[in-house]
């Protein structure tokens, strides 16, 4: 779920700079996915998370004003190898949303649910998202929606552009 801003360049400018920067949802982000590693490796102790794919980056189509201002990321992908049983699932998703919760996110929303093969998704309220799934493997990930570079909303804060 991506937000698709409607409103007038003023607009775009008021909500991306009630945003926290890019930098900070990144961090906070990042910390978050962390702590689901962590609560799940610990319940699960065969889970050996492996990142594999780095933080991305892109522009906001969503904000056509600031769209070479603005930046959505990709917060990488982490995977462990092997199904979580069905039986455990239900724990995982769980765990995921109870950490997911404590940084604004909403409940977990099932994308897909059959034997051996599960994802869920989570929300907050700028768009951010954190999904975890497991089918030949288990697998974490997350994404920003747009916000504005520190330097941008000191830009924009002091000249208004």
């Amino acid at each position: 779920m991506t937000s698709s801003f409607e409103g007038d360049e003023s607009a775009q400018r008021e909500e991306l700079m009630r945003r926290p920067s890019i930098e900070e949802v990144t961090a906070r982000y990042q910390e978050m996915l962390g702590r689901v590693r962590d609560a799940l490796a610990s319940e699960f102790p065969w889970i050996q998370w492996m990142q594999s794919d780095e933080i991305g980056r892109a522009g906001c189509a969503q904000f056509p004003a600031f769209r070479s201002d603005g930046e959505t990321r990709t917060l990488g992908i982490w995977t462990a190898n092997g199904n979580l049983p069905d039986a455990q699932w239900p724990r995982a998703q769980q765990l995921t949303e109870a950490v997911a919760r404590e940084y604004g996110f909403g409940p977990v929303r099932a994308i897909v649910d059959r034997p051996s093969d599960h994802e869920v998704v989570s929300f907050d309220q700028y768009g951010a998202n954190i999904k975890i799934g497991t089918a030949k493997n288990t697998v974490l990930s997350g994404g920003t929606d747009c916000h504005l570079p520190q330097a941008v909303k000191e830009r924009i804060a002091s000249t208004g552009q």
